[in-house]
């Protein structure tokens, strides 16, 4: 027998004698919003904001050891901080975790994916094809690149579809950090529950009040509840809500309410352990902010000369730099002091072959492409192209697998608000995704590949390799479109070539007969 992670936190409330539905999601909140799994979430979501850890650091403040003797005369050490408010605290914040997110993303899905329906081709196709068509549009994509910008800083996003009060199906990313998701016990694979829960504004005696509003999903309906002041929970309506209801007759008389028979949240893993792109690299985002930021403080604090005076007391230094200034010199007691000026020099080629370091390995363990990189474009071929971005297809790879899981899920829910609408039977197995990538290709080594391939690859297959293609249904249907249109003006320049050779051999026959008919009358 299989527990799942809610009847746990229902025995261990019982056990506390706590047990009510308002203290159930307490407690589920609570060790949700603690989790070190929403904690990572929501540092990748700071990192790729470029929101730094650099940035709470204070670099007038240093830390110093010293020595000193216990109550018992023994020589101990001891850690204390000094703070200099006269240094400068200048924060380098280099975001490389989000060129990398954004380089990631854009590969993947600038261009529109492509949605194909396999099957011989036939009425049927076309119209599933052309479904599909409509239903991958701008909004499709949008969300999308940012359904993947959520998996690539938190390891996992959510795409949630619903109903709006007119009927119609919608779609959007619903941050994973919202969202508490219980799965099936036994593969870990399918949504069986899902907690949703975000923050409100309420005004309450004339100050405003923050609270949170839950939705509780379930494969068959939802239940929506409210904090109240004091922080327990209520239910926001008495009964459960379906996923989407039916309205019987023309006004809102009786409502049928349905559900899809799964949790309407799909989800999107970066990669199968969930991992964020931020955790390979972190540390050596952090070490380059700091080395960065010390630089740059330690170059605005520089002073470019001091001076060093020896056989000189009595006054203070801001005295000796007054005379310095207005006297040019200072008088010396001892006849053995002397004046001399010194110049601070910076270890800055030390520092820039650190950072250069830093900065290879951030896009080596990160897995991208650095296209500063003096390699980069000396060898334009296509075998060079991609041995550059070697690494960084070994990262894609990961989560292409993903995201056609993911996608079939979504289309799942999209087919069948289509086919209960339009009376169609749509299978989303028959749907194939393809991925068109962005990145730096030779076009010619491309288009001979695709040239060389025909009749031996498909043609759909061809026009989603094409670099000039970007949604490939589209394609198709411009193209078949471009050769009726030019069969029908074909047969219409056939025919107008026909009317005018009729009309120029019946001239040809009234000039033969009317010259005949001259003849004959001159022979009378």
């Amino acid at each position: 027998m299989y527990v799942t992670e809610i009847e746990l936190i229902e025995a261990r409330l019982e056990a506390e004698n706590k047990f009510s539905e308002s203290e159930l999601i307490k407690a589920i909140i609570s060790e949700d919003l603690n989790s070190e799994k929403k904690k990572k979430m929501q540092e990748g979501e700071r990192y790729y904001c470029c929101e730094q850890d650099v940035l709470q650091k204070d670099f007038r403040v240093r830390h110093f050891s010293e020595t000193y003797k216990n109550k018992e005369g023994v020589e101990e050490e001891r850690i204390k901080l000094i703070s200099n408010p006269n240094r400068s605290n200048y924060h380098v914040v280099c975001p490389f975790h989000h060129v990398l997110v954004e380089q990631k993303v854009s590969y993947l899905v600038a261009r529109e994916p492509s949605v194909l329906v396999r099957g011989e081709k036939g009425e049927d196709v076309s119209e599933y094809e052309r479904c599909m068509a409509k239903l991958t549009g701008e909004e499709f994509n949008a969300v999308l690149y940012e359904w993947l910008i959520g998996a690539a800083n938190k390891g996992i996003e959510y795409v949630h579809m619903y109903y709006d009060r007119e009927g119609n199906l919608h779609y959007c990313v619903v941050p994973a950090e919202e969202l508490i998701v219980f799965y099936d016990s036994v593969n870990k694979r399918e949504i069986e529950q899902v907690i949703r829960y975000y923050n409100f504004t309420k005004i309450e005696n004339g100050k405003e009040k923050v609270l949170r509003k839950v939705e509780w999903w379930t494969k068959d309906d939802v239940v929506y509840y409210v904090e109240r002041s004091d922080g327990s929970y209520e239910r926001e309506y008495e009964e459960k809500v379906g996923h989407w209801a039916v309205v019987k007759g023309k006004e809102e008389v009786e409502k049928e309410e349905h559900g899809w028979g799964k949790v309407p949240f799909i989800a999107l893993r970066n990669n199968s352990k969930e991992m964020s792109d931020l955790k390979l690299i972190k540390g050596l985002i952090d070490a380059y902010d700091l080395v960065c930021s010390e630089g740059t403080n330690s170059l605005m604090d520089l002073v470019e000369l001091y001076w060093v005076i020896a056989g000189y007391g009595g006054e203070t230094a801001n005295a000796i730099a007054k005379k310095l200034q207005v006297n040019r010199a200072v008088q010396i007691s001892d006849s053995s002091g002397k004046v001399e000026t010194k110049q601070v020099e910076l270890p800055i080629d030390g520092r820039i072959q650190w950072l250069n370091l830093l900065r290879k390995d951030i896009f080596h363990f990160g897995m991208g492409v650095d296209t500063d990189s003096e390699r980069l474009g000396n060898a334009p071929s296509g075998v060079s192209l991609k041995f550059q971005y070697a690494m960084f297809h070994l990262k894609i790879n990961g989560i292409i697998p993903e995201i056609k899981r993911a996608l079939k899920q979504f289309f799942w829910f999209l087919l069948d608000d289509c086919n209960r609408k339009n009376g169609t039977e749509y299978d989303v197995n028959k749907l194939d995704f393809r991925l068109n990538m962005s990145s730096i290709t030779d076009d010619v080594e491309t288009m001979n590949i695709i040239a060389a391939s025909k009749g031996i690859v498909s043609d759909k297959t061809l026009l989603a390799q094409h670099p000039f293609v970007q949604d490939v249904n589209s394609e198709i249907e411009e193209v078949k479109q471009q050769k009726e249109r030019n069969e029908r003006n074909d047969r219409e320049s056939r025919k107008t070539r026909k009317d005018v050779g009729s009309r120029t051999i019946s001239e040809e026959d009234n000039t033969v007969r009317k010259r005949q008919q001259r003849i004959k009358s001159k022979m009378r």
